[in-house]
């Protein structure tokens, strides 16, 4: 099943770039692009030679579109969309070329890989808390099965800070903006002698609710955050680098409004049609605030040999959640609640990794082993007023898992255009879980990942790649099904790709992009236990298969010196072909629009004594999309648009010693309603649909401050 209807707003977008292309062709400035570089591969290469399809946000682009969180990126990239869950906002759930997980539970591992300085977050918990100081934001598309820590079928998304240097640095920066926003952050870096450096972060960030809250409690969606890292970074030689990290996050906040969209029949007194996202609202019961903490060790040492660069990367991190939410959408009947949900979760990671070439560089490698576990004990209760019921659930879940993984390169000949890579994964899981009520259950899963990828440069400007991938998600438990005991299988997924990578006009336009076609088998789909009264209890069963194909493309023009623009498309066309016991055609896979895009521009304005005057604007788009696997009234969302813009001035300043920045900046100009979540499972309680609603149009300045 695949959503139509929405071509003719995408090729009008793919028109006006190839347009901005045409007119790049008539302006007399030789500008050029900016080389990014990338750790995709797990070397340091640029954009333009990494075979992968890749989206990366450089440090520039992070301070222009306001990034503060990996949550943050989840409409600036085609084929990808990243939404909360339900219970907590500060709960993300990627989906990658259609591939995501609509829970999130502690007994199942999400197929998107998020990392921070290349440590795998097991949990999806939490990846709203603020990361201060954001080097790169990488969206790897596609299946990570070889050189990824965990193996996951839609893709991984890295996150790298920056690195404490030998200069001495100071930046400060303050945001305010309405809903009483604020946010400071510092960053300090100091070297402390000739071999340690440091640096320091600390970040404050608060902001008011921006739906009054009529009835009991705080605002809905007012938040207040602090988060640290400490880095050191120790280079007794030009061989061996050491860093340290330790970085913590806090944060206090009241979860989302879910709006009633459709009454259902029967629906109790007061439940009414709010077809518009609200500006105050009230719920018969006195809303709860909710927290987050979480906190982590982070040790990486780098170890230049006469056979490679050997690296090692441990760390422990610590995850506590808090949270409740209402979905009555309300004023006068309590319907449901999630009342609360706690969850602690550690876990500890060892990785390894060989990277080399021989010495006439024909051969290059990549080997590396990698051991994982976590433990997590989430203790829910699912209250239900209007049937006067409640579902508590007390899980304790662990998982360990081992992997050994190799990626060897040959360039055949001694000039050779051609470049050949083998790669492949095996990996072990030994998962346990226990709900208090059954006896504690055990489930082991193993898989061989293989990979191929050959790359032909047929000149400097142009690069071209094929690639058979596989991937694999680790089977598990549901924590909310009836039958807690019966454990799932695997999925798995092989994806065959060929994408280019060129720069045309003496890198004055990069044009990029990918085709794909990917078979997604043994499907892991969360299907509504019936008769009982609980929307929220699943049984989870490996019954579907898939097709999936699409396109990606990028393409960046340096339209003068003082104008860039980008605009970047994808197309999407899934189709579940087959669902054990009952009709594919009910089916689709949620969260994937057929069509999506994102456009940019920043131009340069003007040059004084005083400074740049820089002007950005950023625009997204998204075709309509379903929330739930089997296909429910409710269960969508429909197509919308954001725009932002920012006008900045930047310049150093008077003695010479630093540079300022003052930035004025608008998000969601057009005041664009849309909704970012949908449920039609409570259709049985109160409502055909509930769904909560992004932000209205917000505005700000930042004052920045830097010292050198």
């Amino acid at each position: 099943m695949t959503i139509k209807n929405r071509t003719n707003h995408c090729s009008t977008t793919i028109a006006n770039g190839l347009l901005l292309a045409a007119f790049a062709t008539n302006v007399a400035a030789q500008p050029v692009l900016e080389e990014i570089l990338v750790t995709a591969q797990k070397r340091e290469q640029g954009l333009q030679e990494a075979p992968i399809s890749l989206a990366v946000f450089t440090e520039a682009a992070i301070e222009r579109l306001g990034i503060t969180n990996v949550g943050d990126i989840s409409n600036s990239v085609p084929n990808v969309r990243g939404t909360t869950f339900g219970v907590s906002p500060t709960t993300m759930r990627f989906y990658i070329r259609g591939i995501g997980i609509s829970d999130a539970q502690v007994t199942q591992d999400p197929p998107v890989g998020v990392y921070l300085d290349n440590v795998y977050l097991a949990r999806n918990s939490a990846l709203t808390l603020d990361v201060a100081d954001i080097e790169r934001i990488e969206v790897l598309r596609g299946p990570q099965g070889t050189l990824y820590g965990r193996n996951t079928t839609g893709g991984a998304i890295n996150i790298i800070s920056a690195k404490p240097s030998d200069e001495f640095s100071f930046k400060q920066k303050f945001s305010f903006g309405d809903y009483s926003l604020f946010r400071s952050q510092s960053i300090l870096n100091v070297p402390l002698g000739d071999t340690l450096a440091g640096k320091f972060v600390y970040e404050h960030h608060e902001r008011e609710g921006w739906i009054d809250n009529l009835g009991g409690g705080d605002d809905f969606n007012q938040f207040d955050k602090d988060s640290l890292r400490l880095a050191l970074r120790w280079t007794p030689s030009e061989e061996l680098t050491v860093d340290y990290t330790y970085d913590r996050s806090e944060n206090d906040f009241t979860g989302n409004y879910y709006t009633i969209g459709e009454p259902s029949a029967g629906a109790p007194p007061g439940v009414v049609a709010q077809t518009n996202r609200q500006d105050r609202a009230a719920l018969p019961t006195p809303m709860k605030s909710s927290t987050d903490e979480g906190w982590g060790h982070g040790l990486h040492i780098s170890l230049i040999t006469g056979v490679g660069e050997i690296r090692s990367i441990t760390a422990y991190r610590e995850l506590e959640q808090f949270v409740y939410n209402d979905f009555s959408g309300n004023p006068t009947t309590s319907v449901f609640l999630n009342d609360p949900l706690d969850l602690q979760h550690e876990q500890f990671s060892q990785e390894l990794q060989l990277l080399g070439a021989t010495e006439s560089e024909r051969f290059d490698y990549v080997v590396g082993l990698y051991y994982f576990e976590e433990e997590g004990h989430e203790v829910a209760l699912d209250k239900i007023p209007l049937f006067g019921v409640a579902s508590p659930r007390n899980v304790i879940a662990k998982n360990e898992a081992v992997a050994f993984y190799t990626e060897l390169g040959w360039t055949p000949g001694g000039d050779s255009d051609w470049h050949l890579v083998l790669g492949g994964r095996y990996t072990e899981d030994e998962r346990s879980a226990n709900n208090n009520i059954a006896p504690e259950a055990d489930a082991s899963y193993s898989k061989f990942t293989p990979s191929l990828t050959v790359n032909y440069q047929l000149n400097d400007d142009i690069n071209l790649y094929g690639k058979v991938s596989t991937g694999y998600k680790s089977g598990g438990f549901n924590l909310r099904a009836a039958f807690f005991t019966e454990s799932f299988d695997e999925e798995n997924l092989i994806s065959y790709e060929a994408g280019w990578k060129t720069e045309w006009m003496n890198r004055r336009v990069r044009f990029n992009g990918a085709v794909f076609v990917m078979d997604y088998e043994d499907i892991q789909l969360n299907i509504l236990v019936p008769n009982q009264p609980n929307p929220t209890l699943t049984q989870t069963e490996n019954a579907g298969t898939a097709e999936i194909w699409g396109i990606e493309t990028d393409i960046t023009v340096a339209i003068s010196e003082r104008v860039t623009g980008t605009v970047s498309y994808g197309y999407l066309d899934t189709e579940v072909t087959e669902v054990e016991g009952d009709d594919a055609d009910l089916y689709d896979l949620p969260n994937a629009p057929e069509n999506s895009m994102a456009a940019t521009l920043s131009w340069r304005i003007a040059d004084f004594s005083a400074g740049s005057l820089q002007f950005d604007a950023d625009y997204s788009w998204r075709d309509d999309s379903f929330t739930g696997g089997r296909v429910t009234i409710g269960d969508d969302i429909k197509s919308y648009g954001v725009a932002n813009l920012r006008l900045s001035l930047d310049g150093e300043d008077w003695i010479g010693n630093g540079d300022y920045s003052v930035a004025l900046w608008v998000r969601n100009l057009s005041d664009e309603e849309y909704l970012t979540d949908s449920f039609g499972s409570f259709a049985g309680l109160h409502a055909n649909q509930i769904g909560a609603y992004g932000a209205p149009r917000t505005y700000g300045v930042d004052l920045t401050y830097r010292f050198r």
